[in-house]
């Protein structure tokens, strides 16, 4: 969430913060509390500091500014309560039983006081992954992947042509699975797809579109020869879409493509991950 306003009178800053914004005032104590205002660019943490009139009163605290957290994750949204990063290609998300030494949730437990990871993706994908700041938006966070009210949407190139949209639905190790699919584009025996899941299966793209004949190129495990055509898995999380388990507001994330992928993936140009959002 973001806000910039000027006081009209003078009042207290969490009363301004509730007439100004879809805050109730509960809420907007927790925010001004938890470092997320300034006034006249200076951070308050008091909900009953006293702002003057005229002052310039800014919510920053979903939005801060981007910054690297060590050599291989960067930051694409954070504020009190989230945390978005991008996962490079090869980098586990979570301790595995092949003994990498660094995993992206160890990487982000080592610089904060909490982080809770609701979802994963596999270790040569590359792209958004969401973790939790604060313990009290967990079980929001979790009935979202649940019920499928977070969004997520992938960039995928394949071998073939699974034709213009459709669905995957073969179940993965007898459970249920759903993966809709739309091509952007396609071009030289490879097309480029755009991805969203309705469940969660592991590596659900993947085994979902080699199931049909269209293998993920660089699939070295699914893929069979596709696996060869590219140094790394060409499957990338673009775009994430929620509502903010705390103010409410929607939020949408999205990742750029990463260098190991803009050569393949600018062979559809000028297709990119933002105009091809699905609806």
């Amino acid at each position: 969430m973001r806000a910039r306003f000027v006081a009209p009178d003078s009042e207290r800053l969490d009363k301004l913060l509730a007439a100004h914004t879809r805050l109730s005032r509960k809420r907007a104590r927790l925010l001004i509390e938890r470092g997320g205002v300034w006034v006249d660019g200076v951070l308050r943490k008091r909900a009953s500091y006293d702002v003057d009139s005229g002052a310039l009163v800014e919510v920053k605290g979903a939005g801060a500014p981007k910054k690297s957290l060590g050599a291989s994750l960067e930051e694409r949204f954070r504020d009190p309560w989230l945390l978005v990063v991008d996962k490079p290609s090869g980098l586990p998300c979570q301790p595995t039983r092949t003994g990498h030494a660094q995993h992206l949730f160890g990487i982000i437990q080592a610089q904060e006081r909490y982080a809770g990871l609701h979802h994963r993706l596999d270790t040569p994908a590359s792209g958004l992954v969401l973790l939790t700041l604060d313990k009290g938006v967990n079980k929001a966070i979790a009935e979202g992947f649940r019920s499928n009210r977070i969004h997520r949407s992938y960039q995928v190139v394949v071998v073939g042509d699974p034709g213009e949209q459709g669905v995957w639905s073969a179940p993965i190790d007898g459970k249920t699975a759903s993966t809709r699919y739309r091509r952007l584009a396609h071009q030289g025996g490879m097309s480029l797809l755009e991805c969203r899941l309705d469940t969660g299966r592991t590596h659900q793209i993947r085994r979902h579109a080699a199931d049909a004949g269209t293998p993920v190129v660089g699939d070295w495990r699914h893929g069979g020869a596709a696996g060869r055509l590219w140094p790394r898995l060409a499957l990338h999380a673009v775009t994430l879409r929620l509502d903010h388990p705390f103010t409410g507001e929607p939020l949408v994330v999205t990742s750029p493509i990463p260098s190991d992928l803009v050569e393949l993936i600018e062979r559809f140009s000028p297709v990119s991950a933002v105009e091809s959002e699905m609806d």
